[in-house]
């Protein structure tokens, strides 16, 4: 049996924390495909950021190097192989001791699919109208007690055995920043949503976690299958085709009936025709011709102007305070990995105004596609120039600016550098 398989994957840093220490990552396999979500844990001196980052990466590349003929075995030797690389990461410099990461990852292939996780990651099956936890936390006393890298050796959960699928299975991987703040009834009333994109429902969940408070990371992977069911043409092919060549028979006969009823009342009518095209001639060449119709007039039309807010590219706006209700459009690149909703939260710009300024484009996202961003700048940066007072100049916040322009914390302003002045917050 085949089925179609529809997927989202995001993370958000959320409402209270400045940096995101979680990890997504989705990747193809022969056959399938592989769902991670991780949540870093910091060390001595930060670092969660980095183990989060690591788990993510070395599970792929130990799948992506070959192909495995027993998913079972494969699995556990994945998130042992990416515990190996954390723990040494860990023990090379001193500010990265004790850092580690959860982890939950699912793998789909053929008809079956295999899980497991470590710390307090979890993932969810949808399925038959109800929601259940398959995966279970690895707490004590409100600490998570296993993460990957923490120590040289670690003892995770993995399934059994694989679970079969049957074509209406929903799974949704997260972190414990959706799980904290948004209620298992939350979840499934969007998980089991059938008018929602898998995409759409990853959105929704962030956003229900953010709105909760989002005081923590949020990380969402919503993994949709349906059966798929093969058309049959209700008419057989040559039946269709006697049936068209038949009408077209018919309207060819009437066509040729009307044509021979044209062609005699056009012989009657071109003698006179004839004649009255001769008299008009000799009137036309009595009468000499008015000096308007000797040479045609020429209309100047001058180029449409347009308004700021209708500007194409990335047009600079003068380093000016500019009204809160005026913006530029800038195109902005669409990246492996970025969907409408990440590409909207970098630049503040709800989803259904990015939908209105792109239309077909913002329903299918390809790399390398341009993409209509609404701004409020942008800003050529003086010497001299701090981000603080161009924040100010343009009322909106310093978080913002680095976030739509992906600037590293501490990282000096250059004169002639272009910045984007996203949208404020309202």
């Amino acid at each position: 049996m085949k089925f179609n398989i529809n997927y989202g994957s995001a993370t958000d840093v959320g409402k209270v924390k400045e940096h995101n220490t979680d990890a997504v990552i989705e990747f193809p396999i022969t056959n399938g495909h592989v769902f991670v979500v991780c949540d870093g844990h910091d060390g001595v001196e930060y670092g969660g950021a980095l183990a989060a980052k690591i788990t993510t990466e070395e599970i792929k590349r130990y799948f992506q190097n070959r192909t495995y003929a027993n998913l079972a075995n494969a699995l556990p030797n994945a998130v042992s192989y990416a515990n190996y690389c954390v723990y040494n990461q860990s023990v090379k410099e001193r500010r990265y001791n004790g850092i580690g990461s959860t982890v939950a990852i699912l793998i789909v292939q053929n008809d079956e699919a295999y899980y497991a996780s470590a710390g307090n990651s979890r993932i969810y099956l949808c399925k038959g109208g109800e929601i259940a936890q398959i995966t279970r936390d690895h707490v004590e006393n409100d600490q998570v007690t296993v993460l990957v890298g923490k120590e040289k050796n670690i003892k995770f959960s993995v399934c059994k055995n694989p679970i079969q699928i049957d074509g209406d299975e929903i799974f949704m991987l997260c972190t414990d920043g959706l799980t904290s703040q948004v209620s298992e009834d939350e979840i499934f009333s969007v998980v089991s949503n059938k008018d929602m994109s898998a995409e759409y429902k990853t959105a929704q969940l962030i956003e229900k976690a953010n709105a909760a408070g989002g005081k923590d990371n949020t990380s969402v992977q919503v993994v949709d299958f349906s059966t798929y069911v093969k058309k049959e043409p209700r008419v057989s092919i040559w039946k269709s085709v006697a049936i068209v060549s038949v009408l077209l028979l018919i309207t060819v006969g009437i066509f040729e009936g009307y044509k021979i009823k044209v062609n005699s009342n056009d012989s009657k009518a071109k003698t006179e025709v004839a004649q009255t095209k001769t008299e008009t001639a000799k009137a036309v060449k009595a009468t000499p011709e008015p000096a308007a119709n000797k040479a045609k007039e020429t209309v100047k039309v001058e180029p449409e102007k347009r308004q700021p807010s209708q500007k194409q590219g990335e047009q600079t706006v003068a380093n000016q305070q500019v009204d809160e209700k005026e913006y530029i459009i800038y195109m902005h690149k669409v990246e492996k990995g970025q969907n409408l909703y990440r590409i909207g939260l970098r630049y503040n710009v709800p989803l259904n105004m990015l939908e209105e300024l792109n239309s077909n484009e913002a329903t299918r996202l390809t790399i390398g596609a341009s993409l209509k961003i609404p701004v409020r700048a942008i800003h050529i940066v003086e010497s001299g120039e701090t981000l603080s007072g161009i924040a100010l100049t343009y009322h909106n916040s310093e978080a913002n600016i680095k976030k739509a322009n992906q600037l590293i914390e501490g990282q000096p302003l250059l004169a002639g550098q272009k910045l984007i002045i996203p949208l404020s917050k309202k």
